[in-house]
């Protein structure tokens, strides 16, 4: 079962991190088909009460973070349990990669340092969790009847 884990794991690694290339590196923005919609359903919900900042830099941010938080999860997973914080390296290394090669070869898009931000920390999300779920469970395995009563 171990092994089977492993497998799923990696399997999982090499599913996402082609989702973020193939989104990355596709030749035009991907949210183009969608954006004069979007722009039209978030002024509609504004005025229902959505908050003003919640624009399309806004949701384009919140994609970005999204997009890099099961990579930074999965990443984490495979690592041992001290090294959980590398995911955010290693989402900051491939954030870099893919925000550089827009910037050189990718003429309709456009390479940011904001995109840099949202993707590692996107990344460093997805690694947290993972870490505060090892945690978590390792506290259940030194307790597993849970904490001593305190009278």
């Amino acid at each position: 079962m171990h092994r089977r884990l492993h497998r799923a794991e990696r399997l999982a690694l090499v599913v996402i991190l082609g989702a973020i290339l193939t989104i990355t590196f596709w030749p035009t923005r991907v949210d183009a088909p969608i954006d004069t919609g979007l722009e039209s359903a978030l002024a509609g919900w504004h005025t229902r009460g959505l908050p003003g900042f919640v624009d399309y830099g806004f949701v384009q941010t919140s994609a970005n973070v999204l997009l890099f938080v099961p990579f930074g999860a999965l990443v984490a997973s495979v690592l041992l349990a001290r090294l959980w914080w590398s995911a955010g390296v290693l989402g900051l290394a491939l954030s870099l990669v893919v925000e550089g090669s827009q910037a050189l070869f990718l003429p309709d898009r456009v390479a940011s340092a904001g995109d840099l931000a949202a993707n590692t920390a996107g990344a460093l999300i997805g690694a947290t969790v993972v870490a505060l779920v090892r945690r978590v469970r390792s506290r259940r395995r030194e307790c597993p009847n849970g904490p001593p009563a305190v009278l």
